[in-house]
């Protein structure tokens, strides 16, 4: 049978060491990690799928709008991302949100030019709103963007909520 007084003479050492042992190495990339979560926590998930009603389609399209602004202005606010090439792919990225937005304020235009009542005229603005929508889906994520740049890539991956 171990005694208690042998049992800490046995221990200590044991716990001497543990508290002793060095703290481990900050992950390099932190500072991108950071970014990425920054970025991350700023982009709006949207849920709602869109009705075939005029008022509803634009709705939904100005949800879509405001969401990809506030994801250009959480990227434009991140800063440039401490990566080797950051800056030119957040230019790629802004690049997208800017063609994405230039699809929605067409669809968007389509859609207040149909007068009340006009089904054909509905019927062509729902199909040229999805139209646009299939050109915003070609235009990508802005965050699939980032990522192709491989140090974002492992900063996305590693940061939380992302």
């Amino acid at each position: 049978m171990i005694r208690p007084a042998s049992a800490a003479l046995l221990l200590g050492p044991l716990l001497l060491t543990a508290c002793g042992a060095p703290p481990p190495a900050p992950d390099p990339d932190a500072p991108a990690i950071a970014w990425a979560a920054s970025v991350c926590r700023a982009t709006p998930s949207i849920t709602a799928a869109p009705q075939q009603t005029p008022a509803d389609l634009a709705s939904f399209l100005d949800t879509l709008a405001a969401g990809l602004a506030k994801e250009a202005a959480a990227i434009r606010a991140a800063g440039p991302p401490p990566v080797p090439d950051g800056s030119s792919a957040v230019a790629k990225a802004l690049a997208t949100i800017d063609s994405a937005q230039e699809s929605l304020h067409q669809a968007r235009s389509r859609l207040a030019q149909v007068a009340p009542g006009d089904d054909a005229g509905l019927s062509q603005a729902v199909a040229d709103v999805n139209t646009g929508m299939a050109a915003l889906s070609d235009a990508g994520d802005p965050k699939t963007t980032l990522r192709q740049n491989a140090a974002l890539d492992r900063a996305f991956t590693k940061a939380e909520g992302c």
